[in-house]
């Protein structure tokens, strides 16, 4: 029988982070950051993250407005940045490994 090669996970190595994907999860829960999270921009996701939910309850108030703002601007510039994002993930993946 022959041996089966182990799945990516099990030898440490990471697939290429997708654009796609990238994509997915920015429409799915960019006001939160999930796509920045997947792409290894921990800080910027975690402040999406809570600058989105601090602010939701406080969307009536101009603070709480502000804050969606910041959070709709970033999603925006997000929307064109993704390729590159995804490409610095990728490069740092590999000079790591």
């Amino acid at each position: 029988m022959k041996p089966q090669p182990l799945p990516a996970s099990a030898t440490g190595d990471r697939a290429p982070r997708s654009v796609r994907r990238a994509y997915a999860l920015w429409l799915v829960g960019g006001f939160c950051g999930l796509h920045r999270f997947y792409l290894g921009k921990t800080f910027s996701a975690a402040m999406m993250s809570l600058t989105s939910l601090l602010c939701a309850p406080l969307v009536l108030s101009e603070t709480g407005l502000l804050g969606i703002v910041s959070v709709a601007v970033c999603m925006a510039s997000d929307l064109i940045l993704m390729p590159e994002l995804a490409r610095e993930a990728n490069a740092l993946e590999q000079a790591t490994s």
